[in-house]
C-alpha cells in the first residue's frame, strides 16, 4: 500500500476516536515520558535545564496537554511548532503555564501555536529532546506523517545527537515497513500510551539501549 492510501486509512480510522480517549491516552503517555524518557535525558544533563520541542495535538491525535503540563512542570523551555503560511518552519518557546494556557486556536486542522514571534527553524539545534506526531511509525524508525514535509524540513536542522521520539497510537507502531523516501529522517524511538521502544535506527545511534525490539512497560 502506497503512502497515500496508508495515511487516508489511517487518517480515517482517528476520526472515530472521541476526546475522552484521546485525554485518557494523554495522561499514560505523560507517565510514561516522565519514567521512560525523560529521567534518562535527564541523567544525561546533569544540572543543566532542557529544552524540549514537542507539540501541541489536534483531533485523533492523543492530547500532548499532559505531557506539556508535565514539561513545563519540570523546568523544561518548550519548542512548539509555529506554522506561519502553512509550510513555513518556525517554533514558539514556551517558559511557563502562562504561555501555555496563552496558545492561540488556529482555523481548521492546524494545531495551536504560541501567542508570540516566532523562533527561526534553527531554533531546534537547541533541543535536548524532540517529540514529534506520527500517523504510523514501524521498526526500524520510519514516520509517516500527514503529507506536507514539515517535520522532515524541521529535523534537517537538529543537533546530530538529539533523540527524536515519535508519539503514536498502539496500534500506529507496526511491524511491516512503511512506504518511505530517502529524505525521510526515522525516528530513535517510539512511545505510545502502552510503552516506549527503541527502533533499529535509535539502537543503532544509542549504544547500551535495551536491544529486545519490543515495547517496554
Amino acid at each position: 500500500m502506497d503512502k497515500q492510501n496508508r495515511r487516508g486509512l489511517l487518517l480515517e480510522a482517528r476520526r472515530h476516536i472521541d476526546r475522552a480517549q484521546c485525554q485518557d491516552a494523554g495522561r499514560k503517555l505523560a507517565d510514561l515520558l516522565a519514567d521512560q524518557v525523560l529521567a534518562k535525558v535527564e541523567r544525561s544533563r546533569g544540572e543543566q535545564s532542557l529544552t524540549v520541542a514537542a507539540f501541541a495535538s489536534i483531533r485523533g491525535e492523543i492530547a500532548m496537554d499532559s505531557s506539556l503540563d508535565l514539561l513545563l512542570g519540570r523546568g523544561c523551555q518548550v519548542l512548539i511548532p509555529m506554522l506561519g503560511t502553512g509550510t513555513q518552519v518556525g517554533w514558539g518557546r514556551l517558559r511557563s503555564e502562562q504561555d501555555l494556557q496563552g496558545m492561540r486556536r488556529i482555523p481548521g486542522w492546524r494545531p495551536d501555536e504560541p501567542d508570540m514571534p516566532a523562533l527561526p527553524a534553527q531554533a531546534l539545534n537547541q533541543a535536548n529532546l524532540i517529540m514529534v506526531p506520527a500517523l504510523a511509525i514501524d521498526h526500524d524508525g520510519i514516520r509517516l506523517g500527514r503529507g506536507g514535509g514539515w517535520y522532515d524540513r524541521a529535523l534537517a536542522l537538529r543537533a546530530e545527537q538529539t533523540p527524536v521520539v515519535g508519539i503514536c497510537w498502539s496500534g500506529e507502531f507496526v511491524e511491516d515497513p512503511l512506504p518511505h523516501l530517502d529524505h525521510d529522517l526515522p525516528v530513535d524511538a517510539v512511545l505510545t500510551p502502552e510503552g516506549f521502544t527503541p527502533t533499529a535506527t535509535g539502537l543503532s545511534r544509542m549504544p547500551g539501549a535495551d536491544h529486545n525490539g519490543d515495547e517496554q512497560d
